[in-house]
């Protein structure tokens, strides 16, 4: 027998019905269920009440919220009676800000289907419960049309159909039921699986269910009923349902724990940085010039042949590894969008190449070089542009470098030009 653990305990006890309260009002603020009430004077529901309200409620709430943005909204009455309580007059809407006429043909649709009740005893409130869901509510507007009442829903979790309620006799075929101490269990069917449901319940229909699936399955959840719909805790999921539809899940991922890093009181500039130029020839972008630069020496490789280009560069870069040196890095200003591309390809012969890629986006090329003298030698060309978001221009400016970033005919197509400067 599943005994009820200390949580259970105490959320059905009276300090604890007094803690669920305030937890639950916070749970309401967290997945964003607001409430807007109108105390209605002790009068009858009539279509003119229903009217007045709703366009009180679109022009107090809904006006707030017309633009891009829908409400998944619900109206409850309570009675002047107490013993009648409150009720509902439909289910959760998709609701759009011009739907109005639509939602009020609804709900006084729905309310010639409901008891007398709703017309012959007076109500002191009425009240709007809404979600504000970014987007507008597409389609042709059907489900503000469905007065049928909803059958049992399920949902998937782990390839298993789950019922989304907390009645057990919606769960299937009531087999068994038996008072255990503070709680009832129930051994529910459905002709495929078998719950067991222990109901826990305390004054102010404040319910917890603990269920569980027998059999092989190995599948346990609780249940806890709040103001509006419940909440369900299953493996490392919390659910939140209203009117049979899931308005939030959340989950808890792994992370691993933060650590205190060492601060690194010294620079590290054994760096290089590097930078390819490019024409336009027979309309397609060529490199044609590719220079680099320690903070101390530059190198630079110039012509049209693509081979000899980028051979040179390759070669005149190894001059720059250090004694003793195994890793050299290259910085690239906008390496994934641009200059890699050329790179990519012309690295090929001179070693094992890895690019490194996140959502799809090349981040760095590392290649293990098999040049004859430099034979397990590493080069890691970086994007600078990941640490500095700035184009170089603007980094000239930001880091008051006296001599800016001039500027380069970008329609340039002959790189032997001779002539008179063209103007910008």
């Amino acid at each position: 027998m599943l005994k009820p653990d200390h949580a259970l305990n105490t959320a059905i006890g009276h300090d604890g019905l007094k803690k669920g309260k305030e937890k639950e009002s916070f749970i309401n603020k967290l997945y964003m269920i607001k409430f807007q009430s109108y105390n209605t004077n002790n009068i009858s529901i009539t279509y003119s009440v229903l009217e007045a309200y709703t366009s009180k409620f679109w022009e107090d709430i809904f006006m707030k919220h017309r633009d891009n943005k829908h409400l998944m909204l619900m109206c409850k009455v309570e009675f002047d009676d107490t013993e009648l309580g409150y009720r509902t007059l439909g289910h959760l809407r998709r609701v759009n800000f011009e739907d109005k006429e639509l939602f009020l043909e609804y709900l006084s649709e729905r309310l010639g289907l409901l008891t007398d009740s709703y017309t012959t005893y007076p109500i002191s409130i009425i009240t709007f419960t809404y979600i504000v869901k970014d987007g507008l509510a597409s389609g042709n507007r059907a489900l503000l049309q469905d007065l049928t009442d909803k059958s049992i829903t399920t949902y998937r979790f782990n390839n298993i159909n789950l019922p989304i309620t907390m009645d057990p006799a919606k769960y299937g075929t009531v087999l068994t039921k038996e008072f255990i101490g503070s709680f009832t269990r129930y051994i529910v069917t459905n002709n495929i699986k078998v719950f067991q449901i222990d109901v826990y319940s305390s004054p102010g229909n404040s319910t917890i269910n603990k269920v569980s699936i027998l059999g092989q399955v190995n599948l346990n959840w609780i249940d806890y009923r709040l103001s509006e719909g419940f909440k369900r805790e299953i493996g490392k999921s919390t659910l939140y349902f209203v009117d049979g539809e899931i308005i939030l899940r959340k989950q808890q991922l792994s992370a691993k724990p933060f650590t205190k890093l060492s601060v690194d009181r010294g620079l590290n500039n054994n760096f290089i940085t590097m930078d390819i130029e490019t024409i336009k020839i027979d309309n397609k972008i060529t490199p044609y010039l590719i220079c680099a630069y320690n903070g101390k020496d530059y190198i630079s490789s110039y012509g049209k042949d693509q081979k000899d280009l980028f051979t040179s560069f390759i070669h005149s870069l190894l001059t720059f590894f250090r004694r003793k040196s195994n890793t050299l890095t290259v910085y690239a200003h906008n390496l994934s969008g641009f200059d890699g591309i050329f790179l990519m390809r012309r690295l090929l012969p001179f070693g094992q190449v890895e690019p490194l890629l996140f959502n799809g986006r090349l981040m760095s090329i590392r290649i293990k070089l098999n040049i004859l003298g430099y034979q397990g030698k590493t080069i890691i060309f970086k994007d600078s542009y990941l640490l500095l978001p700035l184009s170089l221009r603007k980094l000239c400016v930001a880091f008051d470098v006296p001599s800016v970033k001039g500027y380069f005919p970008f329609l340039l197509t002959n790189i032997y030009y001779t002539g008179i400067l063209p103007k910008f």
